[in-house]
């Protein structure tokens, strides 16, 4: 179930109704500035504290959306759990002069645009209708107030407003657009050689003197990591649902109680003429129509001539059947108090004007239970496993949090069985280990230090996890007759790539003192050599059997370009250990007539970097003016 509430879920509403499933209310953490502040303080921003603990369900948080964008798996080699929480403090620092901010200039959320934001959630729909009673289920089943989450809606709304402003006044020149375009597609003739670290193999400077020598001056790099096994109690929403049962008799009474949701709604078939808003005398225009439509006319005749809604004009203004929730509110209201074969006055809306004609109506409709039968059962299955999980949520919580320094109360109040995970470590680990969040929480101060229960941990599968340490190993030097081999390899290929590297450099000096020439190079070793072939930022090289490595393709786009005719030398350690003699002989600018068709494009992607960097520069000048005070010893 949570799960499929995070899939549904987009845009910064999204972090709301993710707050407010997950347990704990994590994304802004709103509750924490409107009310107490934790023992521990991460920050203060001019002496408003950001708590400890906001900082770790941001750091989490933070950490899930990392591991959607990388298939669910957190990459150990390109984010650590300090650089992550070190993001998440910068965030919630950020988050606060936003807000500070906005307060100072007056933004306030109406109460109107809040109960529109908060009706159109999908989480508390159902059929296209807002539920209260779903909406203060949920609320109920967080512990939160409907005023604490229409307040914190309300936040949200002023967030977005101030940041929209600002993120609007950043002001993007054509001329910039237009020199973006060229040197996007910029051209560079290039010649270059590869030296392959392979070729250069060099065994012989491998002994075990070296060997000896690279263990001692290195005992980190084969120290085991610290590896954990923990208890826990694992609450899957799917497992709840699989045992609960529904009657015939119980889904009859369910049908009767709801039997809205089980009703086909009001369809109107409608046709309409559409003037445009920008159009000359949209008005008058649709006046003037509305008075031949009394005198007669035929509403198709006329919406074939001049309505400007291409989808429907050719088919004489008929937009087809229209529920409630099709269209503009204003429309709607119109629609559905017409009677048939009567035609509206003008309406005004954003799309123009309008005149309206409804032409056949079906009344909304009872589905009988045969039919609905399915639905009705999945429907309050559905219900009873969440109310279920609710309270077993409840109880595994609260168990778990009265007795910190076991897990049997809490298996006894919930039923939930206690499993023990396999060996894991910080960075990695299988079964329930394989989530961030369970790891997290086991190497936390909490379980690792303290030895209390975690709290709970939700898991991307909509799960959630409660756990305590079972047994720890410490990190140990691994023996050297373990790494010999690997230190040997090590050894060897570092000296292979020194090898290239300065027969390279030995080749870049004599084209640099002009004792060599590439094509005198390439004339002595024609199968080294790629000469002269013009290289595509983004495609690379133009001649199709000649490939470029993407680094060297990279560094060639940042040399200066050359001056007086004269080649640009330089060497380039690629990642594999190889050493490649690059040479920028000329650069190519295209006309702005040749990127012409791309301006559009390029205007929308610079316009929202654009609009990123002013809200940057707004936040920096912000901080440049607030009294910011971080606490990262509070952290660790």
């Amino acid at each position: 179930m949570l799960q499929s509430i995070r899939d549904k879920a987009t845009g910064w509403l999204a972090y709301v109704i993710i707050g407010l499933i997950a347990i704990p209310f994590a994304l802004w953490g709103l509750g924490e500035y409107f009310g107490g502040a934790g023992p521990l303080v991460a920050a203060e921003v001019n002496k408003t504290e950001i708590p400890v603990r906001l900082v770790h369900q941001e750091t989490r948080v933070q950490r899930d959306q990392i591991a959607r964008m990388f298939g669910g798996e957190v990459p150990a080699d390109l984010f650590d759990e300090r650089a992550i929480r070190n993001a998440a403090l910068e965030a919630l620092i950020q988050r606060e002069l936003l807000r500070q901010a906005a307060e100072k200039a007056g933004f306030r959320a109406s109460a109107t645009g809040v109960v529109r934001e908060i009706q159109a959630i999908p989480e508390f729909r159902e059929n296209d209708r807002f539920l209260p009673e779903r909406y203060h289920a949920l609320l109920q089943a967080q512990r939160i107030s409907p005023s604490e989450f229409e307040r914190d809606v309300a936040h949200q709304i002023v967030m977005a407003q101030i940041q929209q402003a600002v993120e609007a006044s950043g002001d993007l020149p054509m001329s910039k657009v237009q020199e973006y375009a060229q040197l996007r597609n910029q051209v560079r003739v290039a010649s270059w050689r590869i030296l392959e670290a392979d070729a250069f193999d060099r065994p012989e400077v491998v002994d075990d003197a070296a060997i000896e020598a690279y263990y001692q001056d290195n005992p980190e790099r084969f120290t085991t990591e610290e590896r954990m096994r923990v208890a826990y109690l694992h609450l899957d929403p799917r497992e709840l649902e699989e045992g609960i049962s529904v009657t015939e008799d119980e889904a009859r009474e369910h049908y009767q109680v709801n039997a809205q949701r089980y009703t086909e709604p009001e369809l109107r078939r409608v046709r309409q003429i559409l003037i445009e808003p920008n159009a000359e005398d949209a008005q008058a225009r649709i006046r003037e129509i509305r008075e031949r439509l009394d005198q007669g006319e035929e509403f198709a005749d006329l919406a074939r001539e001049y309505s400007q809604d291409t989808l429907s004009a050719d088919r004489g203004g008929d937009i087809g059947r229209i529920a409630r929730g099709d269209l503009d509110s204003v429309l709607e209201t119109v629609i559905f108090s017409l009677p048939a074969g009567l035609v509206s006055q003008p309406v005004q809306t954003r799309q123009g004007w309008h005149v309206l004609e409804v032409t056949e109506i079906e009344p909304s409709r009872p589905r009988p239970f045969d039919e609905v039968r399915d639905e009705v059962e999945r429907d309050l299955r559905d219900r009873r496993a969440e109310q279920r999980q609710i309270q077993v949520l409840d109880d595994l919580m609260a168990q778990s949090f009265e007795y910190p320094d076991s897990l049997e109360p809490a298996a006894r109040a919930t039923g939930l069985e206690i499993y023990t995970s396999d060996w894991f470590t910080r960075g990695a680990g299988a079964g329930i280990a394989e989530f961030p969040g369970v790891r997290e929480a086991a190497f936390g101060t909490a379980v690792r230090v303290d030895g209390r229960n975690s709290e709970a941990v939700d898991l991307a599968d909509g799960s959630t996890v409660v756990l305590r340490m079972q047994e720890r190993q410490e990190p140990r030097v691994l023996p050297l007759d373990e790494v010999e081999d690997e230190i040997r390899q090590t050894l060897r290929r570092d000296a292979a790539a020194q090898a290239a590297r300065e027969l390279g450099e030995s080749i870049l000096a004599k084209l640099e003192a002009g004792d060599a020439t590439v094509a005198g190079l390439a004339e002595a070793e024609p199968e080294a050599w790629i000469q002269s072939v013009p290289v595509h930022r983004a495609t690379g090289p133009e001649a199709e059997d000649v490939e470029m490595p993407s680094a060297l393709i990279r560094h060639l786009f940042q040399m200066a370009a050359p001056v007086d005719d004269r080649a640009r030398n330089e060497g380039v350690r690629l990642p594999d250990g190889d050493f490649a003699l690059l040479v920028l002989e000329s650069v190519e600018m295209l006309e702005p007539d040749a990127v012409a068709e791309e301006l559009d494009r390029i205007a929308d992607d610079l316009q929202i970097a654009y609009a990123g960097a002013e809200l940057r520069a707004y936040l920096a000048w912000l901080e440049s003016e607030a009294k910011v005070r971080r606490y990262p010893e509070n952290l660790e």
